[in-house]
């Protein structure tokens, strides 16, 4: 039997962070055992031999699986299962299978206490392919082998998943409440990027936003689970107005990725959660059969595969897919890392796998005459509004002059009546300056040169005034 040092465990904290660790022993506590943590470290480094980052790994998948197994059969410390003959071995795994295959309630106390989500019995898919595997995956590791085998199901195309349509997606997008949710559903519909690569590669805090002509991509995206890099991934238009919206930016490649799915405790969204809220979603559409988030990436890879003929290169699909690629020629070589001729192509794609937006096609010209009249109408109002405002304007200005000369007009009425005045005595004067001047003609021999010179006097004055 193998075992394992200090130096290891403590490898496993550094990897994992000592919070995570100790949450995952008081959970399963089956991660005391020495011969458990030398399963899941084996498991580890063959992750990381191919090439992916060991703290991706799902560690609580596989301790989840097996601590089930132990506390149906009463087990504290799984290395005693170990110790035990290979008939009693195999005994023991086939009796657990066969008790899930065959229990009669699809929900129990029972199953919840074991540790199955909200007490549901597993599918017979999951039994044969995914919980038989966990458990012999620990005694092979071990060095104790099982003989038994409960045949597998091939999946292949699983006839109970769901195929999702546009339709659906759109209803799907409709119903979920939470921003993050959306986003995500988004995203795998958009870019065609597994669960993992959206909520926990992407917020890594590797990657930035930039921007190519008129749209936003992330450069060098690695994918987890195959390795692949993709040189250039691109968001559509609806993808980068819904990161907009949700993260109340206009300026994406201001954005910082880490930021992405946080719940209100700025913990990460999980995805198990989303992935029962998408079921909840489903069945109460009355849609029937089982939804899974690949179902999205399906949806991406078949509205590409199904309009290739568009492209002048159609084996960049691979490429957009995020699969590894056969072709070595230089001229694949060129075209994935050329951002122009990889960005005209992409656009030809964008139409086909978007979710929200209108697509004009030959069968729709009418719609499309009509969307024009509506911009050419948009137009004439935007002019008619334009004048009305100069009109306002000008009559404004209009009633302003027309105050003034109503103005002008009583102070002109007031300056007649003052005129006239002004008039009478003007009038007067010059009366008095005829008598005056009378008097001087008359009574000239008569009046001594004190008086005549009195009387020139005030005549002068009288024509001052009159002036």
């Amino acid at each position: 039997m193998l075992d394992i040092n200090k130096d290891k465990e403590f490898n496993l904290i550094k990897i994992f962070g000592s919070k995570k660790v100790d949450n995952w022993k008081k959970k399963f506590s089956i991660l005391n055992d020495k011969s458990i943590l030398a399963w899941i470290r084996d498991k580890i480094d063959k992750y990381t031999d191919e090439g992916k980052k060991a703290e991706n790994f799902t560690i609580s998948a596989y301790l989840n699986g097996l601590s089930q197994y132990c506390k149906h059969n009463k087990v504290e410390n799984p290395s005693e299962l170990l110790k035990e003959e290979l008939d009693n071995r195999n005994l023991r795994v086939k009796n657990y299978l066969q008790f899930l295959l065959t229990y009669k309630k699809e929900k129990s106390d029972y199953l919840e206490a074991l540790g199955f989500r909200s007490g549901k019995r597993p599918s017979n898919v999951t039994i044969r392919n995914n919980i038989q595997a966990k458990i012999k995956s620990f005694y092979s590791n071990r060095g104790v082998p099982i003989t038994y085998n409960l045949k597998s199901v091939k999946q292949g195309a699983n006839i109970n998943e769901i195929t999702l349509t546009k339709d659906i997606i759109k209803k799907l997008q409709s119903k979920l409440e939470s921003a993050n949710y959306r986003l995500i559903c988004k995203f795998e519909s958009q870019t065609g990027l597994r669960i993992n690569d959206v909520v926990v590669e992407m917020t890594n805090g590797k990657y930035v936003i930039e921007k190519y002509q008129e749209h936003y991509f992330i450069r060098n995206f690695k994918t987890q689970k195959e390795n692949v890099v993709i040189n250039f991934l691109f968001f559509t238009k609806e993808l980068a107005e819904m990161v907009q919206s949700v993260n109340a930016i206009d300026d994406l490649t201001k954005l910082d990725l880490t930021t992405l799915f946080l719940t209100r405790k700025n913990t990460r969204i999980n995805k198990a959660d989303y992935l029962r809220r998408l079921k909840e979603i489903i069945k109460a559409l009355g849609i029937e059969g089982n939804i899974k988030t690949h179902g999205l990436r399906k949806y991406y890879n078949s509205k590409l595969a199904k309009n290739r003929k568009l492209l002048d290169d159609d084996r960049i699909l691979t490429h957009w897919e995020g699969r590894e690629a056969p072709y070595t020629d230089q001229i694949y070589s060129r075209h994935i890392k050329d951002i122009d001729f990889y960005y005209t192509e992409w656009k030809k794609m964008e139409e086909f796998i978007c979710i929200d937006c209108i697509v004009y096609d030959k069968t729709n010209v009418e719609v499309l005459e009509h969307k024009e009249k509506i911009v050419k109408l948009n137009n004439q109002i935007d002019i008619l509004l334009k004048n009305k405002i100069e009109t306002t304007e000008k009559l404004e200005r209009l009633m302003g002059l027309e105050k003034k000369i109503l103005d002008m007009d009583k102070n002109f009425d007031k300056f007649i009546k003052i005129l006239g005045t002004k008039q009478k005595e003007i009038d007067g004067y010059k009366e008095s300056m005829l008598v005056i001047t009378e008097l001087l003609i008359e009574n000239k021999d008569n009046l001594t040169d004190k008086q005549i010179k009195k009387l020139q006097e005030q005549n002068k004055k009288i024509q001052k005034l009159a002036k």
